[in-house]
């Protein structure tokens, strides 16, 4: 499968993702997430602290958030342990640019636009493993200085629309280290950190 042409489980997921996004989805132990709060972009919150070490350490100007979900703390302030936090555009203080092929207002992908690093956090576990390749190396492609992923490898609590578990592609930490790794090649001059949550 290559981005132009994607395989037919990407665009069911896509469709999906769309649906869920809009209408919540159900959860493995039968509640449901209600559609405000359906990836609002939380689970990057965790990784605010680092993405701001790397900003300042690797002389970082721009950035994009590529599978970002609602994005909702990039505007508006949240809470880590005890500690109130502003939002991300302001923590960060960087041009950000916000991607999510599921979410429509950020849907629209600058494919001739560089960025010095790509943030790309609970994301590639949702693609199939068909299309993963041409995904990972669309992040090498635009980015110039950095790439931080954070991978789940273990099963969802969401479940899609067909009832069946949002993380499809799952797999071990060596695998994703691998594949990232063997797509890398010799492009020595960006700098990956993949973070796999087991």
């Amino acid at each position: 499968m290559t981005k132009n042409y994607p395989s037919e489980e990407y665009y069911k997921n896509i469709k999906y993702y769309k649906e869920m996004h809009k209408n919540g989805y159900d959860l493995i132990d039968g509640r449901k997430r209600d559609s405000k709060d359906a990836y609002d972009g939380k689970s990057t919150l965790a990784f605010a602290p680092i993405i701001k070490e790397i900003i300042k350490n690797e002389n970082i100007n721009n950035m994009i958030d590529y599978g970002c979900g609602k994005a909702n703390f990039y505007s508006n302030g949240f809470d880590i342990g005890n500690k109130f936090m502003p939002s991300l555009r302001e923590f960060w203080d960087i041009d950000i640019k916000l991607y999510d092929p599921c979410y429509e207002k950020y849907s629209k992908f600058e494919k001739d636009k560089n960025f010095d690093l790509t943030v790309c956090i609970d994301v590639i576990e949702h693609v199939p493993e068909t299309d993963i390749d041409w995904v990972l190396n669309r992040f090498l492609k635009i980015s110039k200085k950095f790439i931080f992923i954070n991978v789940a490898c273990y099963e969802a609590i969401a479940l899609l629309p067909d009832g069946k578990n949002a993380h499809i592609n799952i797999q071990k930490p060596n695998w994703w280290s691998n594949k990232i790794e063997n797509l890398l090649g010799n492009q020595k001059e960006v700098k990956v950190i993949c973070i796999c949550t087991i």
